[in-house]
């Protein structure tokens, strides 16, 4: 079951994180906010078609504290200082990792791609449409 964030710590924050998007179907993205097995509150991206495209790379007390790393993914088009890495697996897949300038891991995605080319397509997804994604939590 899924509902809009709605806690006091996220109104603000919802103003500009969620939307109603006028993406076309094939490009909404939508940040999850959960509840970890681990009783820590972790994000990930999904598309459209429910895949996961992106997780956090640290889980957080309270949900509210996931709010500045979605911030960050939202803002990764317009903001020159972080930079998607790609590299090898051990697999000999092709993976990303999202920077900050101080070289903090904000995003990784969760599954290797055949090939750069694969994982530069997700890459430039997420700079296109992050901004517009909307944000919900995920009760179970």
């Amino acid at each position: 079951m899924f509902r809009i964030l709605s806690a006091t710590a996220f109104a603000v924050s919802l103003i500009v994180l969620s939307s109603a998007s006028s993406q076309p179907n094939e490009a909404r993205l939508r940040f999850e906010v959960y509840k970890g097995k681990d009783k820590q509150f972790w994000w990930r991206l999904k598309s459209s078609n429910g895949e996961i495209i992106a997780t956090c790379g640290q889980g957080c007390k309270v949900a509210a504290d996931t709010v500045p790393g979605i911030m960050l993914v939202q803002k990764v088009a317009s903001d020159d200082s972080m930079v998607f890495e790609t590299y090898l697996d051990d697999q000999k897949q092709t993976r990303w990792r999202l920077k900050s300038a101080n070289g903090q891991t904000i995003a990784t995605c969760t599954d290797g791609f055949k090939s750069k080319a694969d994982a530069e397509k997700a890459i430039a997804t997420i700079r296109e449409h992050a901004a517009r994604a909307e944000v919900a939590e995920v009760r179970h």
